[in-house]
């Protein structure tokens, strides 16, 4: 895996040393061009300044290239600013090994990773916004089928579950997410769920 992680921190370079099984390249310096960025990049917020995140800013939107946001403190606000940046990963910088490497793992598939916790927040936050309005009139751009896949995403339903219950097959379920997504100008399925929560 080709991780580089950004940071001023050596306590979170200790830290990350200890829970990451991978080797990984630790930069202490910030800037450049997306040419610096590894194909998965961890980046420090809470040891990064505003011309930083300017950078980061310009690299996520020109680049391929998977960035993910480390926070010592992190919360609901910060994530939804990250995310709107376009980072497809937001997690404490200081979690387990485990959840760092279930993090790893779906970047390195192209997929995102956010805090369950911090994404119920998230949730609560869009369900407050959207209170009062009907599903339905959110959905008016989709065909009927894939209003029945947005939803059953919504409910947390896998791929599988899905193919079954609509008696399908999984490739036209993801045909209709990749729809859906289209349609909505959605990211994925993370995002899907806030839309319709």
């Amino acid at each position: 895996m080709d991780l580089r992680v950004y940071s001023t921190s050596r306590s979170l370079q200790s830290h990350l040393n200890r829970v990451i099984e991978n080797p990984f390249d630790f930069q202490s310096h910030f800037g450049g061009s997306e040419l610096e960025l590894a194909k998965i990049s961890l980046v420090h917020i809470s040891s990064i300044d505003l011309p930083t995140l300017d950078w980061l800013h310009r690299v996520i939107n020109n680049t391929d290239r998977i960035v993910g946001i480390c926070s010592d403190n992190p919360d609901v606000l910060e994530m939804l600013e990250c995310v709107e940046l376009g980072a497809r990963a937001y997690c404490n910088s200081y979690m387990q090994a485990a959840n760092y490497q279930q993090m790893l793992r779906l970047l390195s598939n192209g997929q995102s990773w956010f805090p369950p916790s911090i994404l119920s927040q998230a949730f609560s936050l869009a369900h407050q916004k959207l209170k009062g309005k009907d599903t339905s009139v959110l959905l008016q751009v989709l065909t009927a089928r894939e209003k029945e896949v947005a939803i059953a995403v919504s409910q947390g339903l896998s791929n599988r579950h899905i193919a079954e219950r609509f008696e399908i097959s999984e490739t036209t379920v993801k045909t209709h997410l990749t729809n859906i997504f289209f349609k909505l100008e959605l990211k994925d399925r993370v995002a899907l769920v806030l839309y319709l929560r």
